[in-house]
């Protein structure tokens, strides 16, 4: 193996062209994919590399090209559609919940549906409500449906590798921040099984449930509550469906104090399904109130400096945390 220092972006590609080549069942189609940007990088040279019939562009009908990879799949090809924007997958959702996420069981487990759908989840973009959304919660609701948001660039790559390589349809979402990161890659990339948590950060005074991006900004948060005697444990769930919730009791076990950083609304979303978690373990007891970090519960302002206010502010955090600590 060796060891290729990437982008966010060039991992992604880097992943994609190995599935690619072990299996020619793999195409990708969306929108912009050939484009001399390449989706932000991450499909640069692949329909050179593969060719057209392997990688094409599309138009603007997201009802019918996911349905088109609902179908593929269901004879045996393995689709990646390529989506620009979260926002923009609601205009599916009858193809993705109740064909892609219902057929297997409809069935009775004698089809799969192997697609998998790149979004982006926007932040410090200026692109107002239509092009920020977060709907990664909605979509975990979903039985059927895995969904992934990788917070590096390495599990980005392994991440989308098992994506590529599942029998399951795939939300596979990317955060827009995290392609300004790079990191060391080893090639050829290895598959990362779904389901998995990572402990980010040791801590033994609270722990800092976290998603994607968040995952950086709750490491950032507990480097600043060290100075004040607090030692944060950071766990990046890295899959909300399937979840590891005995990662998330178990680190709660041991410091009795919790924090869920989410990219999305702080209201019926990953706080909530990890308070259930804890109510219903029942081994588990806090000593403190739940503390619940994301958006402002409004749509995202297209203005930057109300944008600014609408996302986690850092020293706000900070401010709430050691207010119950």
């Amino acid at each position: 193996m060796t060891s290729t220092r990437m982008t966010f972006a060039e991992a992604l590609r880097a992943a994609t062209i190995q599935a690619m080549e072990a299996d020619d069942r793999v195409f990708l189609y969306g929108q912009g994919i050939n484009d001399p940007g390449g989706f932000l990088g991450s499909t640069v040279g692949i329909r050179d590399r593969f060719s057209q019939a392997r990688c094409f562009d599309v138009p603007l009908s997201e009802e019918s090209l996911i349905g088109l990879g609902v179908g593929a799949a269901l004879l045996d090809r393995r689709p990646v559609y390529v989506a620009l924007r979260i926002d923009f997958l609601l205009l599916a959702m009858n193809q993705i919940v109740n064909h892609a996420a219902k057929w297997p069981a409809m069935s009775g487990y004698q089809s799969t549906v192997p697609l998998t759908i790149r979004s982006i989840i926007g932040k410090d973009w200026g692109q107002g409500a239509q092009h920020s959304g977060a709907y990664h919660a909605m979509f975990s609701q979903v039985p059927g449906l895995e969904v992934v948001m990788p917070a590096n660039v390495n599990d980005a790559a392994r991440l989308l590798l098992t994506a590529l390589q599942s029998e399951s349809p795939t939300i596979f979402i990317e955060s827009k921040p995290l392609y300004d990161l790079d990191d060391l890659v080893e090639l050829p990339v290895k598959a990362l099984p779904f389901g998995q948590a990572r402990v980010a950060r040791d801590g033994k005074d609270i722990t800092f449930v976290a998603i994607s991006h968040m995952v950086g900004f709750a490491q950032t948060v507990a480097t600043d509550l060290a100075a004040h005697g607090v030692e944060a444990e950071v766990i990046d769930l890295r899959t909300l469906a399937p979840l590891d919730e005995a990662a998330i009791v178990r680190s709660v076990a041991k410091t009795k104090r919790i924090a869920v950083f989410d990219v999305g609304w702080q209201r019926f979303g990953l706080a909530a399904e990890v308070a259930r978690i804890l109510c219903m373990d029942g081994s588990v007891r806090l000593e403190k109130p739940l503390v619940s970090v994301g958006q402002k519960w409004q749509h995202t302002p297209a203005g930057c400096f109300l944008e600014y206010h609408h996302y986690p502010v850092r020293h706000e955090v900070i401010a709430d945390l050691l207010k119950i600590l």
